[in-house]
């Protein structure tokens, strides 16, 4: 259902109505339209929404950004990032990778390079238009692996465990992985995916073909500060934040007289001294007794 796999085209675009496979969900499961075309120009209050939720995507001034998002998927991606990174919000590097992948998932200029539609169904809010309910995003592992590293030790204080505990379903903190992290994000069932998402994670050198590009964006490490006018990770939250431990000095040498211990030395000759004062102490007396 994406035939054209290109830099600057979309595989979907605008808004075609809630999803009727999701009843449940914590925001409105609207899903996009298929449209395998050439990615829109932001201008006016869309490319000014772009620089809040996704700066990264701006490309200088009007007429030089382009997206495949209206204003409106942006307005629930904000919405839905929000209520997400809410529990990333200690740690700005983790919560700006998080957010990077809805950004570049709905809204990049690139999308059909690593984006292949699977399933959809005729929108009943755009009349003649296809609702998009399924689809592959195709990832370099190394990209997925670094985003969830700098988010894998943020704590939940409200918890007492980890943030990713409550984003990776069954697995937990424990046994959570950058595909089980994604998987549960992509889970239309998880009560915030408005639609199925099935990510696949490629390492270096593995090409799925058809001209599909797996994206591989940049990262921020939990110690790195992911703009001017934040802070990189607490040491709490990012063990590579943490200063470096100084190893305790090393003990100083033995002290030695010779080839003996020094000390050993010392007592045994402070015992002799004692013992030939008290001797000479004893013969004088004996001495003077005489006398």
């Amino acid at each position: 259902l994406t035939p054209t796999h290109q830099a600057g085209v979309c595989a979907f675009y605008g808004e075609c109505g809630r999803n009727p496979e999701v009843n449940v969900s914590l925001v409105p499961s609207k899903v996009p339209c298929l449209s395998n075309t050439p990615a829109r120009v932001a201008r006016g209050a869309l490319l000014s929404l772009l620089r809040s939720v996704c700066p990264e995507l701006v490309q200088g001034d009007n007429g030089t950004t382009r997206v495949c998002c209206n204003y409106g998927q942006l307005v629930a991606l904000r919405l839905s990032v929000g209520l997400s990174g809410a529990v990333l919000a200690r740690c700005p590097s983790c919560a700006r990778n998080f957010a990077n992948l809805y950004c570049h998932n709905i809204c990049s200029p690139d999308q059909s390079l690593f984006t292949n539609v699977t399933r959809v169904t005729d929108s009943s809010a755009v009349p003649g238009a296809q609702a998009v309910l399924e689809y592959q995003l195709f990832y370099r592992s190394r990209f997925a692996e670094a985003a969830f590293a700098s988010c894998q030790s943020v704590q939940l204080p409200a918890t007492g465990g980890y943030a990713i505990s409550t984003m990776c379903g069954r697995y937990g903190a424990q046994l959570c992985t950058a595909q089980r992290w994604l998987d549960f994000q992509g889970d239309k069932n998880n009560g915030l995916a408005p639609l199925q998402i099935n990510f696949q994670l490629l390492p270096n050198g593995s090409e799925p073909g058809h001209g599909i590009v797996p994206l591989d964006a940049p990262v921020w490490r939990c110690d790195e500060a992911p703009s001017a006018e934040q802070e990189p990770c607490s040491c709490q939250d990012c063990a590579q934040a943490c200063p470096p431990v100084v190893p305790p000095a090393d003990p100083p040498p033995p002290f030695r007289i010779g080839r003996a211990d020094g000390m050993l030395v010392i007592c045994v000759l402070l015992f002799a001294g004692l013992a030939l004062a008290f001797l000479v102490a004893v013969l004088c007396r004996r001495g003077a007794a005489e006398v």
